[in-house]
């Protein structure tokens, strides 16, 4: 006797290569929460002075900009929202995150007065494919393109 339709899940001979395919967001959200968890003692919690020696996930500048320091943190919150929905602010700390696998990188930034210095280095891995220099290209663009109204005189 033969039946029409569907192999519907548990019954016999069914083919369970499309059930193998239900678990499969499961495990990239468990995967996500555990490489988030054990990464959190991998960051950086203050302004490093350079990238370390021989780092090739790293990027360290400065660059020539006089802005108050509120406004610079108001600057960078409004870079950081606009970047997604995976970006956590803090003042002088953002952790930005990769869009699909949502590696986390720090991001740190400080006022010295006339100058600001940027830092990005990822917390996963020895190499970033350039995604840091890239990051700090990106936020030196968007502040010196930003229109500040204060000074930090």
């Amino acid at each position: 006797m033969s039946t029409s339709g569907p192999n519907l899940a548990g019954s016999a001979g069914e083919d369970m290569s499309a059930a193998k395919w239900q678990w499969l967001p499961a495990m990239y959200v468990a995967g996500l929460l555990l490489m988030n968890i054990m990464s959190i003692p991998l960051g950086y919690s203050e302004m490093p002075d350079e990238c370390p020696e021989g780092s090739y996930n790293c990027d360290y500048r400065t660059i020539a900009l006089d802005v108050g320091e509120e406004e610079l943190h108001d600057a960078m919150e409004e870079w950081a929202h606009d970047r997604s929905f995976t970006t956590t602010f803090s003042p002088g700390h953002i952790v930005d995150r990769t869009l699909v696998f949502q590696f986390p990188d720090d991001v740190h930034y400080s006022n010295d007065c006339g100058t600001v210095d940027l830092f990005s280095k990822s917390r996963l891995g020895s190499y970033d494919y350039e995604v840091n220099s890239d990051r700090l290209d990106e936020i030196q663009e968007y502040l010196l393109e930003y229109d500040f109204e204060t000074t930090c005189q």
